[in-house]
């Protein structure tokens, strides 16, 4: 039986999205990419979409701006096997035995914490795909090199205009929002904005919090699960606990 997927948005309704927003932010000319959509150069949904088996929807932030040391520029280098973006197969970390949690990429990071021993990343990609999707908040890459914050109003019109159509379309059993950026996005689009009412920061949610919006939104939201954040590594893990238990 053939699983492949279409997207809930196509992306030619999401260039025309961010070509719109890119009009009006003349000063985010080589800076924002609107036409540079990684999921779409990599086929992502055509490959590993899973229709009817979306246990759990990751939304993370947004595409790697660099491949290696060069910045991405055209589709092709998407597809590259120096390009680090989550869902290019052609990609395999350098594996450092014992090194530091959280200290990859966020690909790396979160097959381990899944549990995920796929011998290259394709096979981990498979294994991921049996549960769980990822998709970014921002789908277009943004080069952070050159402007350090993804604008907050960029992040907002991405995530009504987009996001929120592509959750619709997925339904997931459950969201996990991997960083701030997640949170914002989510905060744009109901039912998790009524939920996320009142939450200022991801790392200011508490326990108690953070519970009740599992078990009454199917909310997860945690830090991302990368090396700045290796402080917040008891709530990271904790939370991936869950979520393994969801795909067991």
């Amino acid at each position: 039986m053939d699983l492949r997927h279409s997207s809930p948005v196509s992306a030619a309704s999401v260039r025309e999205v961010y070509l719109r927003y890119s009009v009006g932010r003349p000063e985010l000319r080589g800076v924002f990419l609107p036409g540079l959509l990684p999921h779409d150069a990599c086929d992502v949904y055509g490959t590993y979409c899973r229709p009817g088996r979306m246990r759990v929807l990751f939304i993370a932030e947004s595409p790697p701006w660099a491949a290696a040391r060069r910045e991405v520029a055209e589709p092709p280098d998407c597809c590259s096997p120096d390009y680090p973006y989550f869902w290019n197969d052609r990609y395999d970390a350098v594996r450092r035995p014992g090194a530091a949690p959280l200290s990859r990429g966020l690909a790396e990071n979160l097959f381990s914490l899944l549990g995920l021993d796929g011998g290259s990343r394709r096979e981990n990609l498979e294994l991921f795909a049996r549960n769980f999707f990822l998709v970014d908040t921002v789908k277009c890459v943004f080069r952070k090199n050159r402007k350090k914050a993804i604008p907050n109003d960029l992040v907002r019109m991405s995530a009504r205009e987009i996001l929120g159509r592509e959750i619709a379309g997925l339904s997931p059993e459950y969201v996990v929002a991997l960083g701030s950026t997640a949170l914002t996005g989510l905060s744009e689009i109901e039912p998790y904005a009524s939920a996320l009412s009142g939450i200022g920061t991801i790392t200011g949610i508490s326990g108690d919090l953070r519970e009740d919006l599992f078990e009454e939104s199917r909310l997860l939201c945690m830090p991302y699960p990368g090396g700045r954040n290796r402080r917040y590594l008891d709530v990271i893990e904790s939370g991936f606990e869950v979520i393994r238990d969801l795909a067991a």
